[in-house]
């Protein structure tokens, strides 16, 4: 258990010292927006999401300084100490615009690099402490959880604190399968407790918060505890809709850049109940909480396999040796430029591959390459090299496993993708990833994230693969062109 727990010590969500000394003070008094000027977004209403503006507020924008600002994108990963030592041509400033830029783009702003009215309402408003950069998403192996309440905001009794977090457990099990449970004494799963400034967590990490305006943060799964902000003082709405946020990062939900999502990083709404999109995707992770009956279907036949059109998105798509170009959908291939043909075996082109392929690329005297979890197959003339399968760490360390997609460069380095992370990793370099990765995909203007695959073609071009929509990145200025459906340049439908 202890190793378990060591391991997630790259999971701590806490805002680590910065070298950089900035103020770490934002009055909540001046630039908090109260609760009349907030959105709500009850889940009684379980219409899609359908509005990404900021809600009207008929103030005058709150004052932001620039020090303020840098305390947001510290937290949520867009500054570091790394930019300033590795990108010596740039001043101070001009990384400041820079990453201001990044978090401008992820939320649909004006990417000025100025602290324009919108963005400064964006910064000022409260916000959850997790930062954007997390190493990874898992989600809890087990179905049946416990939390322990080790201490509790002073503006509420002990009773209606412990009220206020179990009801707000209940909002989100009452809509997957799984069971969470209060505890009193031993043992839990999840810790909850109200912290100073400067506190640890379980391992004996240091963690703080850098503003009050942070509201609280916590611990992706197995970890999964929270903390709050003992400088804030919570309204009963504002600590519920808080504690359904911190929880679904505790059951392996990341930030999102829906405003309408129960997981946007600042509380410019508050929720008392889970919208429809988050109930989706912790469902995605952990299943509905009713129980559906599964009818027994028959063996698949040749004829009953998926068309190549009739696919909504791939696992990867990859060129071969000889430039042919696959894409992979489950334990099927299809070859690209054939007339909407059904899908052959994987296993029969590529013997001993299994299904359900993260990433594929040709690569080192052309082999192929192909990732799947934390292990990579390499195939040479389609026949597997001796001691394949192997974990990727041994072929290519610094990459993670669980990749999105892999383009490879035409100098031979790769770009690793996964969700809305991404690495370059250098062959001829030590280290090979470098330790100012990973990095947002937003670096790349106008790439979305969770992409499916990526490919430099045979014709030169750089294509990334979303669903049924591809994208052509500019090399000059790293500018993603925009969503083109597959079907006017990839099929035959």
């Amino acid at each position: 258990m202890m190793e378990l727990l060591a391991k997630q010590t790259t999971l701590l969500f806490c805002v680590f010292s910065f070298s950089l000394a900035f103020p770490a003070h934002i009055n909540p008094e001046s630039i908090f927006i109260p609760p009349a000027h907030l959105l709500r977004n009850n889940a009684g209403d379980v219409r899609e999401a359908d509005s990404n503006e900021l809600p009207f507020d008929p103030r005058v924008p709150p004052e932001v300084t620039d020090q303020d600002a840098n305390i947001v994108l510290k937290d949520l990963g867009y500054l570091s100490a790394d930019d300033v030592v590795n990108r010596l041509d740039q001043t101070t400033d001009e990384i400041g615009r820079n990453a201001l830029k990044r978090l401008q783009r992820r939320y649909n702003l004006t990417d000025n690099g100025l602290l324009d009215d919108d963005t400064r309402r964006l910064i000022a408003a409260p916000r959850c402490g997790v930062a954007e950069l997390n190493e990874i998403e898992e989600k809890w192996t087990k179905r049946s959880l416990t939390f322990k309440v080790s201490s509790y905001p002073k503006t509420f009794s002990q009773n209606e604190a412990r009220q206020l977090i179990t009801q707000a457990f209940d909002e989100w099990t009452k809509h997957v399968q799984l069971n969470i449970s209060e505890v009193k004494h031993g043992e839990a799963d999840i810790y909850v407790s109200d912290e100073q400034k400067i506190h640890q967590d379980r391992l004996g990490q240091e963690c703080r918060f850098t503003a009050n305006t942070t509201l609280a943060h916590a611990f992706f799964p197995e970890v999964g505890d929270i903390h709050y902000n003992r400088d804030r003082n919570y309204t009963a709405e504002e600590f519920f809709s808080t504690t359904i946020h911190e929880i679904g990062h505790t059951l392996g939900l990341d930030h999102t850049v829906s405003r309408t999502s129960i997981m946007f990083p600042f509380h410019i709404r508050y929720h008392s109940e889970i919208p429809l999109e988050d109930r989706r995707a912790l469902q995605a992770m952990y299943g509905a909480r009713r129980i559906i009956t599964i009818p027994t279907l028959p063996p698949q036949t040749e004829s009953s396999v998926a068309r190549l059109c009739s696919l909504n998105a791939f696992d990867t798509i990859l060129n071969d040796a000889r430039g042919r170009t696959y894409a992979l959908a489950g334990d099927y291939y299809y070859r690209l430029g054939e007339r909407n043909p059904r899908g052959r075996r994987i296993s029969s082109k590529w013997p001993k591959l299994p299904g359900s392929i993260d990433v594929a690329f040709t690569y080192r005297n052309n082999k192929t390459f192909f990732f799947k979890r934390s292990r990579v197959w390499v195939y040479a003339d389609n026949q597997l090299e001796a001691g394949y399968p192997k974990p990727i760490k041994d072929d290519f360390p610094g990459l993670p496993s669980n990749l999105s997609a892999v383009f490879v460069t035409k100098h031979g380095s790769l770009l690793a993708i996964r969700k809305k992370q991404y690495w370059f990793y250098s062959p001829r370099k030590r280290p090979q990833v470098g330790k100012e990765f990973p990095r947002l995909v937003y670096d790349f203007k106008d790439m979305p994230a969770n992409l499916d695959a990526a490919l430099r073609h045979t014709d030169g071009q750089s294509y990334f693969f979303k669903g049924r929509n591809f994208y052509v990145l500019n090399m000059k200025n790293y500018t993603m062109g925009p969503a083109t459906p597959m079907e006017q340049l990839w099929f035959s439908c």
